[in-house]
């Protein structure tokens, strides 16, 4: 039976609208519906596209000879829903033509058809190219839908429907984009940007007045590897984080990325790409174009750009003064869980630590400021927790760290799918641990408390600055301080600092200054009722870290591995409030905090994140001014 073709505006809204209801269904599965293909063909040209050939399906199916052209059509307009347009007999709009320049429509061989305000329909042989309407839509700025059209009389409708509109007014340049799903990038960024000023210059030649310079097109192919390079660098280089940065007038485009807790710059690229660089990143987040004067937040699964890697970013768009916006980036490449005598906990806060989670029930906080690696703490809490016989549930804002074991949510607050209403729902779900990502508020803390009372261990993350400054700033947010001192098992509090370079690491006799330095500042986190002599300290530290007896000073120097910088990687200085009796009686007559370290230094083995920093400072992980610029005491 032949398919009714479409050729009013009118038809053709109505058929868009009736497949947007339609069941989603895979093409495999539709043509063998059909039964114009096995399940066997399937199979082998599912395998074969794995090993061999990003080809969309379809086409692949076509140039196997598992199917012809007219079928795979067919299958789409029944099955899929894809309505079939006349193009030779339909009313083609000229504002959707001149939405596409004429080079990029004969060369993806689709056609404008009709534009409204929230979209722009096309006439494609394949309308389930991806890559396609990616292109498609980064150059138009508007959301692209594909429908069906004749192949031949799509080539002939172009250049006629054109030509009417004067095609020499929406010629492209020769800089095409290509969307393919295994785009190159074998270039760095630094000869992409070579390249594109070169381009510049050719383009654009002497130097003209801001309003009168040309911008880049968003076609331009240069800048969409560049995007591409970018980020696969950027994740190559272990970055945390991408910064975009869009300065005023003429200034460059500046780019940097976050690697060890420091920005450092990456590029700098011509003004004229600001807005289509944007643009860009807008596009592969699924953000609206459009909007720049209110902030936006998306994911990109670079996945899809980049088939050979597994990278998600978080992306924010912050307005900015001149009309322009900024662009930040987070990058979550799918890591795995540390495992727990990894992290650098000493020996004495890691055998407290696995006390501490190995009850059946409890609270276990980790604290610290934004990207401390609290989220990786806890992560190796579990991988050391998760076990056939219990059930975990996480919930997560975004899931960074995944483990097959765990059952993770993720937290939407714009649909009121907040960490609160999650772990409502955890307590009915049969839980023996539950990980809440973070405790933002009294409700929260709150249902966590009863949660650890009622036979479930509880962990969790707050942003507080020290272990004993978390116990009174939970009380000060109104929980009950007998509650709470039942549930609290332990508080980890810790900082990210910066590893010395092994490559490049020197040790030199540390001068006496220098030691004096390290044990006065040791020396000065102990309350006076509590301190230790300064003599028996210095003897335990040149039989625990001196080498014949004379302490090593470690410094880098720079080298190829750690880029110049003296580092590579970063390391955790750790700060365990383990509860004792003593603390639980404290936080039971609602104590200040210096009370609470006080007791804990009883204990005889705590250390503040000043003094665990020392002495990784003493056996030469770190430097003393890594420690001092990140921990206050």
């Amino acid at each position: 039976m032949k398919e009714p073709q479409i050729v009013t505006p009118d038809q053709l809204l109505l058929a868009l609208d009736k497949q947007s209801k339609m069941p989603i269904i895979r093409l495999g599965e539709a043509l063998i519906r059909l039964g114009y293909i096995t399940e066997i063909q399937l199979h082998q040209a599912l395998a074969f596209r794995q090993a061999n050939d990003p080809t969309p399906l379809g086409q692949l199916l076509v140039n196997l000879g598992f199917l012809t052209r007219k079928k795979l059509n067919t299958a789409l307009a029944r099955k899929m829903g894809y309505p079939m347009v006349n193009v030779a007999q339909f009313p083609i709009e000229a504002d959707a033509l001149r939405k596409v320049s004429m080079v990029v429509a004969q060369r993806l061989m689709v056609l404008p058809l009709i534009l409204r305000p929230n979209m722009l329909v096309v006439a494609a042989a394949d309308p389930t190219l991806h890559g396609m309407i990616e292109e498609l839509e980064f150059a138009a700025q508007v959301r692209v839908v594909a429908v069906l059209g004749d192949s031949l009389q799509i080539m002939s409708a172009t250049n006629s429907a054109y030509q009417k509109i004067g095609a020499n007014n929406w010629a492209d340049n020769s800089n095409l984009i290509d969307f393919s799903d295994d785009l190159t990038t074998e270039a760095t960024g630094s000869q992409l940007l070579e390249t594109m000023e070169l381009q510049d210059h050719r383009q654009h030649g002497q130097e003209r007045d801001e309003d009168d310079e040309p911008q880049v097109e968003q076609s331009d192919n240069t800048l969409v590897r560049l995007v591409n390079t970018m980020i696969i660098e950027a994740h190559a280089r272990g970055a945390s984080d991408i910064h975009i940065e869009c300065l005023p007038r003429r200034a460059k485009v500046r780019i940097r990325f976050r690697r060890d807790g420091l920005l450092s710059p990456y590029l700098e690229l011509p003004h004229t790409y600001r807005a289509a660089l944007v643009a860009r990143l807008k596009i592969m987040a699924d953000l609206d174009i459009s909007e720049r004067r209110k902030p936006q937040d998306g994911k990109i699964d670079f996945h899809k750009f980049s088939p050979k890697h597994r990278v998600e970013l978080r992306i924010a768009t912050i307005p900015t003064f001149n009309g322009l916006e900024d662009v930040v980036m987070r990058l979550l490449s799918s890591a795995k869980p540390i495992v727990l005598e990894n992290l650098g906990l000493s020996e004495s806060n890691l055998t407290h630590l696995r006390e501490a989670v190995s009850r059946p029930y409890g609270m276990v906080l980790c604290v610290g400021p934004t990207g401390s690696g609290k989220t990786t703490t806890l992560h190796s809490v579990l991988r050391f927790l998760s076990t056939p016989e219990r059930k975990i549930w996480t919930a997560e804002d975004p899931i960074e760290i995944t483990q097959p074991d765990l059952r993770q949510v993720q937290i939407n607050p714009s649909i009121d799918w907040t960490f609160a209403k999650a772990l409502r729902s955890f307590l009915r779900a049969d839980p023996d641990i539950i990980m809440v990502g973070e405790i933002r508020d009294q409700e929260t803390a709150r249902i966590a408390i009863e949660a650890s009372l009622t036979g479930h261990l509880l962990l969790s993350t707050l942003h507080t600055n020290s272990a004993a400054e978390t116990v009174t700033r939970l009380i000060d947010m109104g929980m009950n301080p007998f509650n709470f001192a039942d549930s609290l098992l332990a508080v980890l509090a810790q900082r990210l600092v910066r590893r010395l370079c092994k490559h490049c690491k020197v040790a030199e006799d540390a001068p006496t200054e220098f030691v004096e330095e390290l044990l006065e500042d040791y020396m000065l986190a102990f309350p006076l009722v509590n301190r230790p002599d300064r003599a028996d300290t210095l003897a335990q530290w040149r039989a625990a870290y001196g080498k014949d007896k004379l302490f090593q000073h470690y410094h880098a120097s720079g080298c190829d591995q750690c880029q110049g910088t003296g580092f590579a990687g970063r390391m955790g200085l750790h700060e365990l409030l383990y509860i004792t009796p003593g603390l639980h009686s404290l936080i039971q007559t609602s104590a200040r905090s210096e009370l609470i370290l006080n007791e804990a230094f009883k204990s005889g083995d705590f250390r503040t994140l000043r003094q665990d920093g020392i002495v990784k400072v003493l056996q030469g992980l770190t430097t003393l001014e890594e420690v001092r610029a990140n921990c206050n005491a």
